[in-house]
């Protein structure tokens, strides 16, 4: 037997419990650190919150996690087992929640790299090696990074990030340093969405713009301005992330 959470049950008592404590849902959602459309989606039934998000959001609602995922306050203290065993199945659907986005993300990311490969390889069958070097290496660069942070970045940081001034993160292979810019819980959120979209907007139009220009000057094109080209477009990744860093600190 399964139990499945309703999303409308679910927002209709958040929503209550919101009002409840005197809070618009922009409130609710810097306390939380995440959107105000986030807090929105979640009250018209259409989507649920991680399950990370869980006992923060129960707790700024005033209530306990299992009354949340109840969708409706516990009165009596002593719950039976079979209760129990609804509100832990209701808390793993919970959790296969953001496995919908992540199929999402898995079809532009499967869609923005046959696109951005497609257009590397006319460029270089047009062109020839000479041109070719950095733009392959830039492309290499964004497939790999795009796919850790599509599939695997971590959505939430470790709480010594929000209570300490951190500019540096690293996991595994993986290394991102922004001096001067700290990290914490309430930028990560758009340090994370900023970099996706940036990673895949670059793989995708660093080809194309460079078949363009190649076009427009029809003639010899100077390499070192297509080497400057290609990397000045990594500025088009890290800049969007130092934006999201600063403005949401």
């Amino acid at each position: 037997m399964t139990f499945e959470l309703d999303k409308e049950k679910f927002g209709e008592f958040v929503s209550k419990l919101r009002k409840e404590q005197g809070m618009t849902q922009r409130d609710l959602a810097e306390k939380l650190f995440v959107s105000d459309k986030a807090v929105s989606k979640w009250e018209r039934g259409q989507s649920l919150p991680d399950i990370t998000m869980l006992n923060p959001l129960a707790d700024a609602l005033g209530v306990t996690a299992a009354e949340l995922l109840n969708c409706g306050k516990i009165e009596d203290e002593k719950v039976d087992v079979s209760q129990v065993d609804e509100i832990v199945e209701k808390a793993i659907e919970l959790n296969k929640e953001p496995d919908i986005s992540k199929r999402k993300r898995f079809k532009i990311y499967v869609i923005c790299l046959i696109i951005g490969a497609a257009a590397t390889y006319y460029f270089y069958k047009n062109n020839g090696a000479q041109y070719y070097q950095s733009l392959i290496v830039i492309e290499i660069l964004t497939a790999i990074f795009g796919a850790y942070f599509m599939f695997f970045v971590k959505e939430r940081l470790p709480k010594y990030f929000d209570d300490n001034k951190v500019d540096y993160y690293t996991d595994g292979f993986f290394r991102l340093h922004t001096p001067g810019v700290y990290y914490n819980n309430r930028n990560w959120p758009y340090i994370i969405k900023n970099a996706r979209i940036s990673l895949m907007i670059v793989m995708v139009a660093l080809p194309i713009a460079s078949i363009l220009l190649r076009t427009f000057f029809s003639g010899s094109l100077p390499y070192i301005l297509v080497t400057t080209f290609s990397w000045s477009a990594i500025l088009g990744i890290f800049a969007p992330i130092y934006f999201g860093a600063i403005r949401y600190k």
